[in-house]
């Protein structure tokens, strides 16, 4: 059990690696022209994606052609095998019966109530030419029905084999129809993948122009170091989002309740308020991103935080409403959007089963410039951590300075 379970952990962790590219390698962007770069980057790699996306569908078209294709094909060798049959029970009768001639022939030529009727036919020849004909005659009925046996047994051999052969061939084509269905069925999991690289991949893109706008309003030169263009307050702690809720999902890896698919849970999800309930920030900071409408995760606003010296990214998904703009400086008491996830955001969000708040925290500043920022969202995922002062699942807080340790 447990080899199985770091089995899923190896196999998320190549999925993640071959999807986002090495975490490892990856530079921070430092100025403008670093983040232009990345924004270049993040285009061509959507470009590559749709082509994948646009192949994987042509070959969901091609195999599913090629099932139908297949199943028609197998009623052809149905019906050949019952063709088969008609000719095997045909021929069959018409050996009884050339049989029971031959037969009849044999007896009329065997000495019946004491005489010779062959010899009697034959002697009873009015000629010597006469007597010549009935022998000849005689011999060749009986070889021509031994020649039409022949014929017979030989076409029953045929049919018999051609319905081995078809039966054969209907289990060619059934293996052939569900290794086109595995693939397509792979090719689906894999676009269902694609999509939420897309989705990815468009948020990326808006936030890194939002992100470069925001650099271009401070008056950042293109290869002033960014750290030196902006600055953000420090914080000695951290509060809640939310006056009050409990914990309903942890941070951790978990089998997702919508998708299915078995996937780092980012973040923990606070639940126990309405629709509409104000969230707050975390920490005091600036907006660095915000994505609307993502069909998983909904509304989102990400937020560059220093916690006691540490830079760190905070996020909140599930918004109903964004009260923020990027670029924005944040006080803890500022209320960045309200909750969402339920009715009022379903049409969009499709990865939320009712009211919360997704709540989140990495370190680094995701979208950011600096020794501190990277741009790639699974760097965020890799970086992720249990937000700090929250209890296990259900535990309960009634108030935003409630930390629980």
């Amino acid at each position: 059990m447990k080899l199985k379970c770091c089995y899923k952990y190896l196999i998320v962790f190549l999925l993640t690696f071959v999807l986002f590219g090495s975490i490892a390698s990856a530079k921070s962007a430092e100025t403008l022209k670093d983040l232009r770069k990345e924004l270049s980057n993040l285009q061509a790699e959507k470009k590559a994606n749709e082509s994948e996306k646009q192949s994987s569908k042509t070959e969901i078209k091609n195999k599913t052609a090629a099932i139908s294709t297949s199943y028609q094909e197998i009623e052809v060798a149905k019906n050949r095998i019952e063709i088969a049959k008609e000719k095997i029970a045909q021929s069959e009768i018409e050996i009884e019966n050339i049989t029971d001639e031959t037969n009849e022939l044999m007896r009329s030529m065997q000495i019946m109530s004491g005489e010779n009727a062959y010899f009697e036919y034959i002697s009873s020849a009015g000629s010597l030419t006469e007597m010549i004909m009935r022998m000849s005659a005689v011999d060749q009925i009986t070889d021509y029905n031994k020649e039409q046996l022949k014929k017979l047994e030989n076409l029953i051999k045929e049919n018999e084999q051609l319905k081995i052969d078809m039966a054969n061939y209907q289990v060619q084509l059934n293996n052939n129809i569900e290794a086109y269905e595995k693939r397509i069925n792979k090719l689906d999991a894999r676009l269902a993948e694609l999509d939420e690289l897309a989705d990815s991949i468009d948020d990326q893109i808006k936030n890194q122009k939002a992100l470069i706008d925001y650099y271009v309003g401070l008056g950042c030169k293109e290869d002033q170091n960014l750290q030196q263009c902006v600055s953000i307050a420090n914080n000695s702690g951290w509060l809640k989002p939310l006056n009050k809720g409990y914990v309903s999902s942890l941070y951790g890896y978990r089998k997702h309740p919508t998708t299915g698919v078995y996937k780092l849970h980012n973040g923990i999800d606070l639940a126990g308020n309405s629709e509409g309930t104000p969230v707050y920030a975390a920490a005091a900071g600036t907006v660095a991103a915000i994505t609307r409408k993502s069909s998983c995760g909904g509304n989102k606003v990400y937020i560059h935080v220093y916690v006691n010296g540490t830079a760190y990214t905070t996020y909140y998904f599930h918004l109903l409403t964004i009260n923020v703009k990027v670029g924005d400086k944040v006080k803890t008491d500022t209320v960045i959007g309200t909750v969402g996830g339920g009715k009022q955001t379903r049409s969009y969000d499709s990865c939320s089963t009712g009211a919360h708040l997704h709540f989140g925290v990495a370190k680094g500043f995701y979208l950011g410039g600096g020794k501190e920022g990277y741009s790639s969202y699974s760097t965020l995922v890799s970086k992720s951590m249990t937000p700090p002062g929250f209890g296990p699942k259900n535990w309960k807080f009634t108030n935003r300075y409630q930390f629980y340790k």
